[in-house]
């Protein structure tokens, strides 16, 4: 039997992510026997997460609180939404109620609830050329239509969002809202200036449009200032998708959504049916790893220094093996793009770069909104070893020397 045929319409809108592909080679390769070093991964360092902690904090949990085994509310336990809400007053620099806050099932559930209730096929996003490529796909499957506003070193392009946004105004086309990851950019590692983010605030309210900030790196920056665009909104029209699978760990799965009014509302209405709450284990401890001054403790002391020491390790290799290569140099997040020369296929480099010299990258390219990227490479520093980054770039430089 065929079942293609009982495949709802909206299937067509569904595609397969380029991350998925380059992890099941590597998959295939280690199942060979292959040795790898991967510099591919989102995740955080295992061995920068404070694990005896928060295996103590399980145990104390699971033996105290029997709640937490059982369902929360759609919006999640309240104690952590009031920790949380000052958790971010704190770092964040803004006042949110404990009222406006979803907890849900890490930032990517906060992304596809948010989606859900306000995406009609054909509304047109706009995100950052390139931007996160889930993201980018977890849209496209509501069927909207993604516009890329190209980057430069200080985020977004506002001048060229402008001149788009009136382009597609004066179509008649319908904008929803701006998507943007505006401190440690995935897959650019670029943090948006402040005179953008004001660029950018005042265009959303010239052109009534929401703005979506993306706060996956907002606590993964190692030197300069970054003020959230939620903490400079003065007209409400910043929603947040935050998270802390950076800071805990991405198994967690513990992120929120803050937006009030009727699109609150609708995203708890749409919630329930879909996962009915965020795991309840985690967001206990979730709870426990923030009054307990945890996040100060261990990833502000502890885990910051360590990222940044990788990320100056990745950067230093390159500036030593590729002097005259282009690559960007993050203050924040976890990811550097490395441009191979104009005209290079980055697809092809990857696949040839975990072949021959066992290295695992991922190609930039179907982060970009349309057909430009073919010759970026995003590079991840906060998952391998100092001296994995190293060899790995020395390897990855070896074949960029052989081929161009």
């Amino acid at each position: 039997m065929k079942d293609v045929k009982f495949l709802a319409g909206r299937a067509n809108w569904i595609k397969g992510s380029a991350l998925a592909d380059v992890m099941k080679k590597a998959a295939e390769l280690r199942a060979q026997g292959r040795e790898l070093i991967s510099l591919s991964a989102g995740d955080p360092d295992p061995n920068l997460i404070p694990r005896s902690v928060l295996g103590e904090l399980a145990k104390e949990v699971l033996e105290n609180v029997p709640a937490s085994v059982m369902y929360t509310p759609a919006n999640g336990i309240p104690e952590l939404r009031e920790e949380l809400s000052k958790f971010l007053e704190k770092y964040e620099g803004y006042k949110v109620s404990p009222g406006e806050i979803i907890i849900t099932v890490g930032g990517t559930g906060a992304l596809d609830l948010l989606g859900r209730v306000l995406i009609d096929p054909g509304d047109i996003v706009i995100t950052e050329n390139p931007s996160y490529i889930n993201s980018i796909l977890a849209f496209e499957q509501l069927g909207a239509k993604i516009v890329g506003i190209p980057m430069d070193e200080n985020g977004m392009r506002t001048d060229l969002l402008e001149e788009r946004l009136r382009e597609l105004e004066a179509r008649g086309e319908k904008v929803k809202f701006i998507y943007t990851i505006p401190t440690g950019q995935n897959p650019m590692g670029v943090t948006m200036s402040k005179e953008r983010r004001k660029a950018l605030l005042e265009i959303a309210s010239e052109h009534d449009l929401l703005i979506v900030e993306d706060a996956a790196y907002n606590f993964m920056r190692y030197e300069g200032k970054a003020t959230p665009l939620k903490a400079m909104d003065r007209d409400g029209r910043v929603i947040v998708a935050g998270t802390l699978s950076k800071v805990m760990g991405t198994g967690f799965r513990i992120g929120w959504l803050i937006t009030g009014g009727a699109i609150g509302k609708k995203v708890l209405m749409e919630k329930s049916p879909v996962d009915f709450c965020a795991p309840t284990i985690s967001q206990y401890i979730a709870l426990e790893y923030l009054k307990r001054g945890y996040f100060e403790e261990y990833h502000l002391n502890k885990g910051l220094p360590g990222y940044k020491e990788k990320r100056d390790a990745m950067l230093n290799a390159l500036e030593e093996s590729l002097p005259d290569a282009e690559f960007t140099r993050p203050i924040a997040g976890m990811f550097v793009m490395l441009f191979l020369p104009e005209g290079a296929d980055g697809m092809a480099f990857a696949g040839e770069l975990m072949e021959k010299k066992g290295v695992v990258v991922v190609p930039g390219k179907p982060f970009y909104t349309d057909e430009s990227g073919g010759n970026a490479i995003r590079l991840n520093f906060s998952r391998p070893s100092k001296e994995e980054i190293e060899e790995g770039i020395k390897r990855l430089a070896e074949l960029y020397c052989e081929k161009f």
